[in-house]
């Protein structure tokens, strides 16, 4: 069976965006599990966590770029921009998860998955309009 190439691009960004993410989630726990399975008795989980961070952030950023946005512009300009967003979306998140357990007393699980789901779409718009605000409009909706 051939697949066409042209398929992924036929297939609206947003969606794009949501299956780069599945793999940009998978990647990164599955290297953090690798590594921990590997260096875990030697090395403390949260410098293994920190190292797979930035590999993971690093390969996002590639991902998102090829494969959602097909951003153009110089590869450095738009990854401080990246890294910028998913700081922004990381303190969103972290925010967002302590006023609504502490002040709105929502169980953590059920306010974890409401932030999740903002967070989604905060960093899609974040990405879309700031990180590769030069980003070709292929396939899709504009």
């Amino acid at each position: 069976m051939k697949i066409d190439p042209m398929v992924w691009w036929r297939l609206p960004r947003e969606l794009r965006f949501l299956l780069a993410g599945a793999y940009n989630t998978a990647f990164g726990y599955a290297l953090f599990a690798a590594l921990f399975l590997l260096f875990g008795a030697r090395v403390h989980y949260l410098a293994i966590s920190i190292l797979c961070q930035l590999v993971s952030v690093t390969s996002a950023f590639i991902v998102y770029r090829r494969w959602v946005f097909k951003s153009r512009e110089q590869w450095h300009l738009s990854f401080v921009r990246f890294t910028l967003s998913q700081l922004l979306a990381i303190g969103f998140g972290t925010l967002a998860l302590y006023v609504l357990v502490r002040f709105g007393h929502v169980a953590p699980l059920f306010a974890q998955a409401l932030v999740i789901a903002i967070a989604v779409c905060l960093t899609y718009l974040l990405h879309r309009f700031f990180s590769f605000r030069d980003s070709l409009d292929v396939g899709g909706v504009p």
